[in-house]
């Protein structure tokens, strides 16, 4: 599963099908937080209101908007906000393709992470 799709997995159209609203209805759709094999963990998230681009809740996004990783992320610690508290911020506008590569460096999501997934796009698909 590509980022992109982690991200639209948790999203589906609203009751008109006009808009893409999160899975509980609201306009700001979010995705669960990312945790990766070797337990390093970061929140990704590109909706209307998030550093992404383009900046709509529905995909496909080239960048996204990163927040609070566990560990200092090497790989985009130019894009942090904050760079003093490189665990403590968000990081907007990372290439999707650089948080991609960051993920596969933790050993990709863990299964819990890719279980929410897809229970999350079983979810969407029966609504």
């Amino acid at each position: 599963m590509t980022l992109n799709e982690y991200l639209m997995a948790f999203r589906k159209p609203d009751a008109n099908g006009w808009e893409v609203v999160g899975l509980d209805g609201s306009s700001f759709p979010l995705a669960k937080r990312i945790t990766c094999k070797d337990g390093f963990s970061l929140s990704v998230q590109a909706t209307h209101g998030a550093y992404c681009s383009p900046r709509r809740n529905e995909g496909p996004w080239h960048e996204v908007e990163v927040g609070f990783p566990s560990a200092p992320p090497e790989l985009i610690a130019h894009r942090a906000e904050n760079p003093d508290k490189l665990t403590d911020t968000v990081y907007g506008y990372v290439d999707i393709n650089l948080v991609e590569q960051l993920i596969a460096l933790h050993g990709g999501p863990d299964e819990a992470t890719r279980a929410a997934a897809q229970a999350a796009k079983a979810t969407r698909s029966a609504a």
